[in-house]
């Protein structure tokens, strides 16, 4: 019995193959450093402003310090969307 590969043009498949190659080759880079970009702005805007606020408060700097805390809390309240699709491709990344 003679058995036949249920694919018998298998150059199709090498051409489809690289073409995945060369585009993820060329696009990983790319999304890799917006990602990265990303993660680091969304992290720095949930964390610096409460810190910013009390080096401004010690230095006497009160009036730039309610508007680091207001700043914050309206990237709190209006930048879900934003901190949601960055940590849920961080999430992704991470399987």
């Amino acid at each position: 019995m003679k058995t036949t590969c249920p694919h018998p043009n298998r150059w199709a498949h090498v051409k489809a193959l690289f073409a995945l190659f060369w585009r993820m080759l060329l696009l990983t880079p790319i999304v890799a450093v917006f990602g990265t970009l990303a993660l680091v702005l969304v992290a720095s805007l949930s964390a610096i402003p409460p810190l910013l606020a009390v080096v401004l408060v010690i230095g006497g700097h009160y009036v730039w310090a309610v508007l680091a805390i207001a700043g914050w809390l309206v990237w709190l309240r209006f930048g879900g969307p934003v901190r949601r699709f960055v940590y849920e491709g961080f999430e992704h990344a991470s399987l």
